[in-house]
């Protein structure tokens, strides 16, 4: 009785005339009626001082949460009206006396009171349970008096023929108790990993649904209880391994603190799956908020399109329309990972884009309509002379690393995929003169043969590369040109570097432990590490930038260099390559032209990291233990101090 305020489909004139007449009204005197602007929402129609406000109750996702405009968001309609019944709380009065009907739709409340579906469930008398789905049983989504549909009772006990049954007479599947859990956090808690199948592949259960209390999600749960299955199923599905709760929990962390040393293993050497979506679809480099509300607006402010764009002052922000609104997220960077708001780690900008198109979490709707960027403009033109520049071939013929002579057959040859490179930098673009030419957003993206992350690994097998061309010698080694065949049968050129053996032998642990950490880097001005071979003595594996050094195309062909473009250009590659490895905590110690290597004529990247060192989160230099082979002349002075 005492939330029987609800008048269904009435109409504004209607509604006003019942508050106005008959019973001579007083200031509080209210009632509940659909919204007939807007599917899913009510709205409050409350006396005051002889005038009716009307107040538009908005719904938030498909569950029962509620706010009047954009106030408090509340669960459960009954539980919103009691809030307003209370305090006034920002309306012109708080609310005293309903005008009496009809209870809320079961759908739209936090508590319910236990019928007869909820027994039959609790009970597992799929007979009763089928008899009154057949009937067309009205109270589907009905709650009990702690929240829980039948749809929870039926993933709480694990009766899977029941919950089919539910799910095909169109039970929400995503519904939070009074705790905040969703029948999937109930089958996450209790290792029902049949009944977790069948949420999802039949519910269509959200995996990143959160508890409103703790922020958890369906991961968390599993996690935190060792539940190794139900980890391999979620992340199978689509489910981010890197989730946070309210207190910025990972789930890796709630396994380790509980003790399941296997599944926070799991966790924490997942890779995400290789990105679907290019960046070139959607990025704008430098741009506006105004700029981007206007080009989602020409597009005639459709749900979902977005664009993502750099700002000066905020980094990467995700640009979205909704319900004829423009919103924007920054995107804010932690260490290698990308995360909108308290959403989930991720590895990089396409793996947002690709995240939020599958679920909205957290944000207004779902990513559908990307905004392509205008095209870039023409490079200028150069002496011809350059564009066939290539280094001379060294001595040495094709051989294969192997046990003996002997050699594996090799699979059928394959291309090797190619992926393009966004060379927008992190940094606000920079000028060169007056002619107000962007370095980075002005370069073509580069297409270069990059491994696969989801394949690669530290060691490669010595049958798995050809050794050709010697490209350069030196102190500490050699470097050649070779041929990497991946695990999957792709074939890539690289550049492999051969080393002494004094220089290895005596810290070859320290060698590879630095190794390992070197692959984790990935940015389009630094050289990518692909993995380390056992030949003769140890051998690095790294991407093949054909050019050369910068120093030898400077001595070789200075003709071709433009010192208003192309040293500006690699100025600015360096520039951004150096602010990587800087956010990454890592010291080069030894950059100069010949450590510089030219992908193409307007692409240099970082190379020879073989005096580098990654610093510890509580240091802020590099101080040396031991003796060795310095390159004094190009330290900065004031490392004297140190």
């Amino acid at each position: 009785d005492d939330v029987c305020w609800y008048h269904g489909n009435l109409s504004r004139e209607d509604t006003e005339d019942l508050l106005l007449n008959g019973v001579p009204p007083r200031n509080g005197r209210f009632l509940v009626r659909d919204s007939s602007s807007t599917a899913k929402d009510f709205v409050l129609s409350v006396y005051h001082d002889g005038e009716i406000i009307h107040y538009q109750i908005r719904r938030h996702g498909e569950d029962a949460f509620f706010s009047i405009e954009e106030n408090t968001i509340v669960h459960g309609l009954e539980t919103l009206i009691e809030y307003y019944q209370e305090n006034a709380n920002g309306l012109v009065c708080a609310l005293e006396e309903p005008v009496r009907k009809d209870a809320p739709p079961h759908d739209t409340r936090r508590h319910g009171r236990t019928n007869l579906l909820h027994r039959a469930t609790k009970e597992g008398n799929f007979t009763v349970v089928s008899e009154l789905l057949k009937c067309g049983y009205r109270s589907l989504e009905a709650k009990n008096q702690d929240g829980q549909t039948a749809v929870h009772l039926a993933s709480k006990q694990g009766e899977e023929a029941i919950l089919e049954k539910l799910i095909a007479s169109g039970a929400n599947v995503n519904c939070r108790d009074q705790h905040g859990n969703t029948p999937l956090h109930y089958a996450c808690q209790n290792n029902l990993l049949s009944i977790v199948r069948i949420l999802i592949n039949s519910g269509g259960a959200n995996v990143q649904i959160r508890n409103t209390n703790t922020g958890w999600v369906p991961l968390h749960e599993a996690a935190s209880r060792g539940h190794k299955e139900i980890v391999e199923f979620l992340l199978s599905v689509g489910a981010p391994s890197r989730p946070r709760t309210l207190k910025d929990e990972l789930p890796h962390v709630l396994a380790e603190g509980n003790g399941y040393f296997q599944c926070a293993h799991l966790l924490k050497t997942y890779e995400s799956p290789w990105s679907k979506t290019s960046r070139s679809e959607w990025y704008h480099g430098t741009l506006s908020r105004d700029e981007a509300s206007q080009l989602l607006q020409s597009r005639g402010n459709i749900d979902g399109t977005f664009l993502i764009r750099y700002s000066e002052h905020r980094g990467y922000v995700l640009t979205m329309m909704c319900s004829n609104k423009p919103y924007n997220f920054p995107i804010t960077q932690h260490g290698p990972y990308y995360a909108i708001d308290d959403g989930p780690y991720l590895d990089s900008l396409e793996h947002i884009v690709e995240h939020y198109s599958m679920m909205p979490d957290g944000l207004p709707t779902t990513l559908q309509s990307p905004i392509k960027p205008r095209p870039k403009p023409p490079l200028p033109s150069f002496h011809p002379a350059i564009n066939n520049f290539t280094l001379p071939s060294r001595h040495r013929k094709g051989y294969r690393w192997s046990e003996g002579n002997a050699t594996l057959p090799l699979p059928p040859k394959l291309r090797t995929p190619r992926r393009s490179i966004d060379l927008d930098m992190n940094s606000s673009n920079h000028s060169m003169g007056n002619s107000n030419l962007s370095l980075c957003s002005s370069i073509t993206s580069l297409p270069l043969p990059l491994p696969d992350p989801n394949t690669a690994q530290v060691f490669i097998p010595q049958e798995n590369l050809i050794l050709k061309d010697v490209l350069g010698e030196g102190a500490f080694g050699s470097v050649y040109k070779a041929l990497y065949q991946t695990k999957d049968g792709i074939e890539m050129e690289v550049a492999v570097k051969t080393f002494h053996k004094e220089h290895i032998n005596s810290n070859e642990r320290d060698f590879i432990q630095e190794a390992k950490l070197m692959m984790g880097l990935n940015h389009h001005c630094i050289v990518k590490l692909i993995g380390l071979s056992r030949g003769e003595t140890l051998l690095m594996v790294q991407e093949l930038v054909p050019l050369g050094s910068l120093l030898s195309f400077l001595q070789f062909h200075p003709e071709q260099v433009s010192p208003h473009y192309e040293i500006l250009v690699w100025a600015s590659q360096i520039a951004c390559g150096m602010e990587y490895l800087e956010g990454q905590r890592f010291v080069h110690r030894d950059l100069a032209a010949r450590n510089i290597l030219l992908a193409t004529r307007h692409q240099a990247k970082i190379s020879d990291f073989g005096l580098s060192r990654e610093l510890k989160n509580t240091q802020e230099y590099y101080r040396a233990t031991q003796g060795g082979r310095w390159p004094i002349k190009w330290y900065a002075p004031e490392s004297f101090n140190y």
